[in-house]
């Protein structure tokens, strides 16, 4: 976490470059602030309008507004943590630009394209168009979502009325028109500056960057990029956080088993943890890959000519010092040695073990909960610690 914080933007000095998951008009309000308000608008509101109508906290659990699982892990956990985790996720991205620069790794003639790659992305970010396609998709979800499945829909908290005459309640109503809209639109705004990083990286991956494969970060010195990891460790949490609850909606309310769900929450963890980590990969072929064949066959060249000259001294001559112990020639071939070999055990990730260990674990505590509703949590906990043994 040191090297996360030295990389961390300090705003008093530097002006932001790519701060991707901000959005302009909002940064007058602290986060904080936001996310407060959001649970406020989306949250509390249910919960009245439910207790006007007896669903507040209904006969049975799924009548319950403040019984239902997936708003509980939507509303109070995922809103507010995507809310809170765009500010460190932008901080974060902005000095993972900065450090492409201040490393040096863009060569002379590519600072232009790059420039132009950190000015497209700042300019797709503050696209009113796509703020607005977010809300037009958002409120087209939860349009379409009451005529399809309104009539098929087992009684709950959302509906009134007997079955084949149902109609929303009023918490339902504020549900499609407020609540479930709200969420989307920050779920969807983050996806969309997520599918910008990943263009950011893919791009940039496209430029003549000076890595080298003795770089001590064993990344070719493009191991900074693994801090990024760390950054959305929280909105893959909030993410997963979000489908879990509404995978136990359905054990808790539907009977739906746990073991029948086991596919789908691998599915998920798998879609969280790829979001975040496959768009590294775009370094992996053409720049790593490469800079670590060219300079494995720079240094095995060199390393050969210096043993041809340390065969020639020491060897097939005559004459040696007598004090060999004061000669740097074998320590020197030792030096070279060592760089030869971090150069051919450099890794073709990015990214530590430890960040994907982080990342994977905040992509999968949610499903924890879910699974303990059918599996005692000592025998989940016994299970992952065997699978660390």
């Amino acid at each position: 976490m040191a090297k996360e914080e030295t990389l961390n933007l300090d705003r008093e000095s530097k002006s932001p470059i790519l701060p991707l998951f901000e959005n302009d008009w909002a940064l007058r309000f602290g986060g904080p602030r936001k996310a407060a308000f959001a649970v406020v608008i989306a949250y509390a509101p249910l919960a009245v309008l439910g207790a006007l109508q007896g669903l507040a906290w209904g006969p049975t659990r799924a009548q319950s507004v403040l019984l239902d699982p997936a708003i509980l892990a939507r509303f109070l956990v995922a809103l507010p943590i995507l809310i809170l985790a765009s500010s460190t996720c932008s901080c974060t991205v902005d000095a993972v630009a900065r450090q492409f620069q201040d490393a040096e790794l863009v060569t002379e003639p590519d600072q232009q394209r790059y420039a132009a790659i950190i000015d497209s992305a700042n300019r797709l970010r503050k696209s009113r168009a796509a703020t607005w396609i977010c809300v037009a998709l958002a409120y087209a979800y939860s349009a379409l979502l009451v005529p399809q499945f309104l009539p098929t829909i087992s009684p709950s908290w959302r509906t009134l009325g007997p079955e084949g005459h149902r109609s929303l309640s009023f918490a339902g109503w504020w549900f499609v028109i407020v609540s479930q809209p709200i969420y989307l639109v920050v779920l969807l705004n983050f996806l969309y500056r997520t599918a910008l990083w990943w263009q950011f990286l893919w791009k940039t991956s496209r430029l003549n960057l000076q890595l080298h494969a003795v770089h001590p970060d064993g990344a070719g010195g493009l191991g900074f990029l693994g801090l990024t990891l760390f950054a959305f460790r929280m909105p893959a949490f909030a993410i997963s956080a979000s489908f879990a609850g509404s995978f136990a909606t359905l054990v808790l309310i539907d009977g739906v088993r746990v073991r029948q769900l086991e596919y789908a929450i691998v599915a998920v963890m798998l879609f969280v943890i790829g979001l975040f980590v496959y768009p590294l990969t775009a370094f992996y072929y053409r720049e790593l890959s490469r800079a670590r064949q060219r300079d494995v066959l720079d240094y095995w060249k060199l390393y050969g000519v210096q043993l041809r000259q340390l065969e020639k001294k020491w060897i097939r001559s005559d004459s040696r010092p007598a004090d060999m112990l004061s000669v740097a020639d074998f320590s020197e071939v030792i030096d070279l040695s060592s760089i030869l070999w971090n150069a051919r055990q450099m890794s073709l990730r990015p990214f530590q073990r430890n960040g994907i260990v982080f990342l994977v674990f905040a992509a999968s505590l949610p499903f924890l909960a879910v699974l303990a509703l059918e599996i005692p949590i000592l025998e989940i906990l016994k299970a992952i610690l065997k699978m660390m043994d």
